[in-house]
């Protein structure tokens, strides 16, 4: 049990199940540390007590009524006025992203929250308020059986972690918010000369996978975007610069490659495009 942050004894002081790491903490009253997180999310639930958690002008308080999801790399400023116990969850995001693509939930509960910067606060629903009572009772029995009903009560409860509205766009679990990065990828990168195999592999996708995801959610592939992309570029960078500068410019090293999509593109070449500008 934890009573204070502290990053190895966190590492070496917790349990390990095959969804989440926990920390158990038993705070004293009185308390004020800066809290972090690493590289995965956390999930921070209080049994007894209650936290304060400040960020910018903002005081957030947490009781046992409500649950603290905190990003990656993410810090804050907690405050205990009195002797508070809280469960802590280390979330793998491989393990996020696959109980979401299994369960496919297509609805979402309506709830009170807060999202500033790295910090989703959210009131807890009565099935994850069981769950985690379920969580605590296998972490006091100590029993043989622990660890297998850690590992069925965590699913559980990222489970009803994953149905709160706003949680799964958080965390990138959706495919909309995948294209919403490609799409923010491309409009950085479109000057060079990147491929969609590129992009795919930034999310760890295969090429078709990637281009389907992206399909769906904007009804274009991604090769036709990013095309599109340049294309509108070239159309404002034409009117200042040699055809041959703007396909280098583009990304594009083979400029008959360029002139070809410009073309099919706006029924003109762009030294026809050129000309008629000028």
């Amino acid at each position: 049990m934890l009573d204070c942050f502290n990053r190895k004894l966190e590492l070496s002081d917790r349990l390990e199940t095959d969804y989440s790491h926990i920390l158990h903490y038993d705070f004293p009253s009185e308390f004020t540390d800066t809290y972090k997180t690493y590289e995965n999310s956390r999930l921070w639930t209080i049994l007894e007590g209650e936290i304060s958690v400040f960020i910018d002008q903002y005081s957030i308080p947490i009781d046992n009524q409500k649950f603290l999801l905190l990003l990656p790399e993410a810090s804050v400023k907690v405050n205990i006025e009195k002797p508070t116990n809280a469960l802590v969850f280390e979330l793998n995001d491989s393990l996020l992203k696959k109980a979401y693509d299994n369960l496919s939930t297509d609805y979402e509960t309506d709830c009170d929250q807060i999202l500033i910067k790295k910090i989703f606060c959210a009131s807890e629903s009565l099935d994850f308020h069981d769950t985690l009572g379920r969580i605590v009772k296998a972490l006091n029995s100590k029993g043989k059986n622990m660890e297998y009903l850690l590992n069925l009560y965590s699913q559980e409860l990222i489970f009803h972690l994953l149905q709160v509205k706003g949680v799964s766009q958080l965390l990138n679990l959706k495919p909309e918010n995948l294209t919403s990065k490609a799409i923010q990828y491309m409009n950085d990168k479109y000057m060079l000369p990147i491929t969609i195999k590129q992009i795919s592999s930034q999310f760890d996708m295969s090429e078709a996978n990637f281009s389907q995801c992206f399909k769906k959610a904007t009804g274009i592939n991604p090769k036709e975007y990013l095309t599109n992309l340049r294309m509108e570029k070239a159309k404002k960078m034409i009117t200042h610069s040699s055809v041959t500068d703007t396909a280098f410019d583009l990304g594009y090293r083979n400029v008959s490659r360029f002139i070809t999509l410009f073309k099919e593109k706006y029924g003109v070449t762009p030294k026809q495009y050129q000309k008629n500008i000028f």
